[in-house]
């Protein structure tokens, strides 16, 4: 078993929280900034500083060592980042080979790690629906503790096969190496304020540009540099995991195999995992819709089905790009979702009447709130009443997914009279926040927070 610890000692030495003006572990909740998002029983986040690993410039620019997420890299995407730069933070796939990179890169200093513990400013600028968009958050090390504790709140249900693969790579490795997103409400602004006076009176460490053009803005901040008592507020508040619920969990499986072998004092790294924190009211916040794409025909009476639960317009849409893709974006906005081909060529604008009960079945429990978001109407209301597709079925891939309309009409065009799909809104900020207060989970692929995070800006060794 490889741990962080077997790499250099001159990379790994050992930095004190307390003494330096730095330990922001733990600060208590001020009695008069009650949460009103916390339920009784549970605890608040805490978080820390961190002595991230970092990649020096003898690694190479950084435009060529990003990389996104394990999740959404495909095996093309791995061999073009991996030829931009050996040394880039995609991984290979035995765990065994990560280890063996990171003592090599480590010992031709490729790799460094920070002296003291620090918090990192991280700004990300990408175009969006012809908009530029900039969205900020601070990574720091949070405490990874299970979701009973209602420390960090989940919004969507996981998979277990990533979680294993996971961890046997922490196992591995003793690293993290893509940050978990999550989102909280700055109710005092002092997120946003931390953030802005670092941007303004610092430099940025790092500057890099990915390979899908976004632009990556990155400081590297001593704590002690500043008074950490101003993000004091921010404890006060939930966090909720964005993006990365696999990453978290897999944080507290680690954690929980390593009690197992022994106390770990309070503030182990072990005993956290990195997290970006952005403010939910972030104006580069983005989520994108994901849409549905059955690979079936629409049967017959797909109209008497729908027709108690639906109001159903029939569209004409304009031929030409992008007047099509326009007209599709605005009929979203009024309805709750648009059916591609459920007869051929067809469009058809599907809204929901007031009151009216989906006919599909609904678990025992749930609320309004949880049944009223676009993935459950669609799932309860369209799909299992037309085609029978019930959660086993979605989980054996009985339909496929993307939030790129070019993807959709692809889909439909290879598959003419024998495929529908169904375009969704994205959800909102609030109704993930407001389902994790309640302690409800949206189905999976019901978000996508647009950009991902990157990879490569700074891992988090599990070892001090």
């Amino acid at each position: 078993m490889i741990f962080a610890g077997s790499l250099p000692a001159t990379i790994l030495q050992k930095t004190q929280y307390v003494g330096m003006g730095i330990r922001i572990l733990p600060v208590r909740r001020p009695a008069e900034q009650t949460s009103t998002t916390t339920r009784p029983g549970e605890t608040m986040p805490q978080f820390m500083p961190f002595r991230g690993l970092r990649y020096t410039p003898a690694a190479g620019p950084l435009d060529d060592l990003l990389a996104p997420p394990y999740d959404v890299i495909t095996p093309a995407m791995q061999r073009a980042l991996a030829e931009r730069n050996p040394c880039n933070a995609v991984l290979p796939e035995r765990y065994e080979r990560v280890a063996g990179l990171l003592r090599a890169w480590t010992e031709r200093q490729l790799l460094a790690r920070d002296p003291v513990p620090m918090l990192y400013v991280y700004e990300q600028e990408f175009i969006e629906g012809g908009h530029v968009y900039t969205r900020r958050g601070v990574i720091a090390a949070v405490e990874a503790q299970p979701w009973e504790a209602g420390v960090v709140k989940p919004h969507e249900f996981t998979m277990s096969g990533p979680k294993e693969d996971r961890l046997k790579l922490l196992q591995a490795t003793g690293v993290q190496f893509s940050p978990v997103f999550c989102i909280a409400r700055d109710r005092a602004g002092q997120l946003r304020q931390f953030i802005e006076r670092v941007i303004t009176e610092l430099p940025p460490t790092a500057v890099a540009t990915s390979f899908e053009g976004d632009h990556h803005r990155f400081w590297a901040v001593e704590a002690g540099s500043y008074e950490m008592r101003e993000l004091a507020p921010l404890l006060a508040e939930s966090f909720y995991i964005a993006d990365g619920h696999h990453r978290y969990e897999t944080a507290v499986n680690y954690r929980n195999w390593r009690l197992a072998q022994g106390q770990l004092p309070p503030t182990h790294p072990a005993r956290f995992t990195m997290a970006a924190i952005v403010a939910a009211d972030d104006p580069g916040l983005v989520i994108r819709p994901i849409h549905r794409l059955v690979p079936r025909p629409a049967p017959p009476d797909w109209r008497r089905r729908l027709g108690d639960a639906f109001e159903i317009e029939h569209v004409k849409l304009p031929d030409g790009e992008p007047e099509r893709t326009e007209a599709l974006t605005a009929l979203l906005e009024t309805c709750d979702t648009v059916a591609l081909e459920l007869e051929p060529r067809q469009v058809y604008a599907l809204r929901r009447r007031s009151g009216a009960r989906l006919a599909g079945s609904i678990p025992a429990g749930r609320s309004e709130a949880w049944l009223g978001i676009g993935p459950n109407v669609l799932r309860y209301g369209v799909l299992e009443p037309l085609w029978g597709i019930s959660d086993e079925d979605l989980a054996a891939g009985a339909i496929a997914y993307t939030h790129d309309l070019e993807e959709v009409f692809s889909f439909l065009d290879a598959r003419p009279g024998s495929s529908a799909a169904f375009l969704l809104n994205p959800v909102s900020i609030d109704d993930v926040m407001r389902l994790a207060d309640q302690g409800e989970r949206m189905p999976q692929k019901s978000t996508f927070f647009h950009p991902k995070l990157g990879t490569g800006l700074v891992f988090y060794p599990l070892e001090p």
